[in-house]
């Protein structure tokens, strides 16, 4: 990520040096120094920021809106990192896949996805964003989170779709 790229990242976010330095677990020194030499920003960084700037260029929230960074606990905001990459890789991987193979459909209201007899459901965060819930199968074939995962994160995919388009 050269220096351009991290100032223009930073800038596309609508992050503060300080901001992302909270978000990201670092010292504000540690992300002043990054924009003087670009080498030293670390792996795991690197992958938040990217992530994040996947999410917000397809319109999925995925900062802590709403919310002071600083009174954020340390932990939440690391599941909160965590959460947004995960989101941010598994969306890459539908896509990179063709897309959800199914029209799930979407009540964001309820907090629901749902396809024939499959429901996956959701919170909605305060940010705008979502974190996945439950899943569940009305068949004969029952539940079977191995045999269903992708279907699973087809959903996902059509969540943030619904989620970025409304």
């Amino acid at each position: 990520m050269s220096k351009f790229n991290l100032s223009s990242t930073l800038s596309f976010l609508g992050l503060s040096q300080v901001a992302a330095a909270r978000l990201l677990s670092v010292d504000g020194r540690t992300v002043r120094r990054w924009v003087e030499d670009p080498t030293e920003i670390s792996g795991p960084a690197k992958q938040a920021l990217r992530a994040w700037h996947r999410l917000h260029e397809n319109g999925i929230p995925w900062s802590p809106d709403g919310v002071d960074l600083i009174e954020i606990d340390p932990e939440q905001i690391a599941l909160h990192r965590t959460h947004t990459i995960d989101l941010a890789n598994l969306l890459n991987k539908v896509s990179e896949r063709g897309g959800p193979t199914a029209p799930w459909v979407v009540n964001l209201v309820k907090g629901k996805a749902t396809l024939e007899s499959l429901e996956v459901t959701f919170y909605k965060l305060k940010s705008g964003g979502f974190s996945p819930q439950s899943y569940k199968r009305r068949d004969p074939k029952g539940p079977d989170v191995e045999r269903d995962w992708l279907l699973i994160e087809d959903a996902f995919a059509c969540i943030a779709k619904a989620i970025a388009n409304k």
